[in-house]
């Protein structure tokens, strides 16, 4: 059968929507489906709300080439399987390689937009990842939660950070402060973090 979009001969057609009318090759396929997951559309794509780019039915996540199919089960693993709020982001199957990259456990990719929900849990986590580096070798600040010496269970907290010779150097000192919206000490921009590096979205790791 010939595909719906190049024209190729194709030895093992795909039918990637409900339309049996059409087919298309495995790297139109390839393409289009590459294009929905690069767009951020991939929660779509697996509720089978996609509709096809010749007839406008629905993409079938089921009749998908088996490559596309395992490269989408493998970002499927990055959903947390815990319901509260994931403390790491070894949870959902990242890691940060040696440039200080946000990478896939398993494929080594970037990171893949699912939801909204999805990357500020995410984006929550690489909050505690930085501040839990922070408080390490070789930086060793400080944290204080503010106010201090607050009991009242309802008074909202936040934390800054100090060099921890603070209360020794006469000559200066160091600290890291909240900024507004998502912007955290040690971390002035999460996009950055996610789709760059730390080197460039949060203070020189």
């Amino acid at each position: 059968m010939n595909c719906a979009i190049c024209m190729t001969t194709s030895s093992i057609p795909y039918h990637c929507c409900t339309n049996d009318k059409h087919c298309l090759c495995e790297s139109c396929c390839i393409n289009i489906i590459s294009s929905i997951i690069n767009n951020g559309k991939i929660a779509l794509l697996l509720s089978n709300k996609i509709p096809c780019y010749i007839c406008n039915e629905k993409f079938q996540y089921n009749d998908l080439p088996q490559n596309l199919q395992s490269d989408l089960n493998n970002i499927l693993l990055t959903i947390p399987k815990t319901s509260k709020q994931p403390q790491s982001i070894q949870e959902f199957n990242y890691y940060y390689n040696e440039f200080n990259q946000l990478r896939h456990c398993i494929t080594n990719k970037k990171f893949i937009f699912l939801t909204q929900r999805h990357y500020e849990l995410l984006g929550k986590a690489i909050e505690i990842y930085i501040q839990t580096l922070i408080k390490s070798n070789p930086w060793n600040y400080e944290e204080i939660w503010l106010p201090i010496n607050d009991n009242n269970q309802n008074q909202e907290k936040v934390n800054i950070f100090i060099s921890n010779d603070f209360r020794t150097n006469t000559n200066g000192c160091l600290i890291l402060i909240q900024g507004c919206g998502v912007v955290r000490a040690g971390q002035w921009s999460r996009s950055c973090c996610i789709n760059e590096s730390l080197d460039i979205g949060g203070i020189d790791y």
